[in-house]
């Protein structure tokens, strides 16, 4: 009797303990803004609580450090690419790095300039390159990632000019590296893809090349202030969070007038028509949600042609998280398609 009571005692404890982890983990995964994947939500909090990488009073090479061990963090090995090229751009007195992906066999292909995240203070085509790779392979295009300078040591607009002067070179000398100077697209994510909404407007403000299409991975649109809902509603909750936001802009953007700049904040341009078709990607648990659908409604409020496809239960950097997640792979699969897409478009 005695080991029947004790069996029955350890299988209610063991239940407790079970129902006990999946409320937790069913907690953790909920937001007012949708259900986070749950395996995602539990590998983020389990890291945060056990290897907590805080910013603060850190000099600029550790947290650049962070920020760049963080971003790839839950990316899986890099797949075999064989054709991979580092070298620099000249432009003027400039020489700005690149990495040239160059898919096997074909002739003119065509080409996409690549913006890495990394919040313009971090990053480099280090941490775009399985990215690049997927992106080169899948959509047999030449895939030049640009090492653009970062802040503080380059603020606003450093950035935005080296990926610009990029599209222009790659426009003149596509020819040299294999490429169709008829189709060109450019694509980011996060501080990429605000590099790469601001670097379309400029494009179309100085006459420069016709681009085909821009894709833009939860990018941010407003630098000037990080008032939307999802900034109110899900900061902190899983991968960034406001503070450490505002001082990342703040050391992008030191003075407070440039952060209305539209090269700054794409979301606050007044005149948005005549812009290349896009393909939005939307994390749907992401600070930077709000703001990326309001860019996308009014682009195409403006007469321009965009695809907003929004990833439920993803949250920002997702694409980079194909160690724990197939929702990565599934946003650079619709990426390929969509550009070959346009690409082919652009042969008729």
């Amino acid at each position: 009797m005695k080991n029947k009571k004790g069996i029955w005692i350890f299988t209610v404890i063991v239940l407790v303990f079970i129902m006990g982890g999946f409320l937790l983990i069913k907690n953790l995964a909920a937001t007012s803004y949708g259900k986070v994947n749950t395996k995602i939500a539990t590998v983020l909090k389990a890291n945060k609580y056990f290897n907590p990488n805080s910013i603060k009073g850190k000099p600029m090479n550790q947290i650049r450090e962070i920020l760049n061990k963080d971003s790839i963090l839950w990316s899986a090995k890099p797949i075999p690419f064989s054709n991979i090229k580092d070298t620099n751009i000249e432009i003027s007195s400039l020489k700005i790095p690149v990495r040239i992906y160059r898919p096997e066999g074909g002739s003119k292909l065509p080409i996409v300039v690549y913006s890495h995240g990394g919040f313009w203070i971090a990053g480099n085509p280090d941490t775009s390159d399985n990215i690049c790779r997927k992106l080169s392979k899948n959509t047999k295009a030449i895939v030049i990632s640009v090492g653009y300078r970062l802040a503080p040591e380059n603020p606003f607009p450093a950035g935005v000019d080296d990926v610009y002067n990029v599209v222009q070179w790659a426009h003149k000398n596509a020819e040299s590296i294999n490429g169709d100077s008829k189709h060109i697209a450019i694509a980011g994510d996060s501080s990429g893809g605000n590099i790469t909404a601001a670097v379309s407007q400029m494009i179309r403000d100085k006459n420069g090349p016709d681009i085909t299409c821009q894709v833009l991975i939860y990018s941010s649109t407003n630098l000037s202030q990080l008032n939307s809902n999802s900034w109110s509603q899900l900061s902190s909750k899983f991968n960034i969070s406001k503070e450490d936001m505002e001082k990342y802009i703040s050391l992008y953007i030191p003075k407070k007038e440039d952060k209305k700049n539209p090269y700054a904040s794409p979301l606050l341009a007044k005149d948005l028509r005549g812009l290349p078709k896009t393909l939005m990607v939307i994390a749907e648990i992401d600070p930077l949600r709000d703001e990326g659908e309001a860019y996308g409604k009014k682009l195409k409020e403006a007469g321009n042609e965009v695809v907003i496809s929004k990833y439920k239960g993803s949250v920002h950097g997702f694409i980079a998280m194909d160690k724990i997640s197939t929702a990565g792979d599934k946003a650079l699969n619709e990426i390929c398609s969509y550009l070959q897409k346009e690409f082919q478009k652009d042969n008729i």
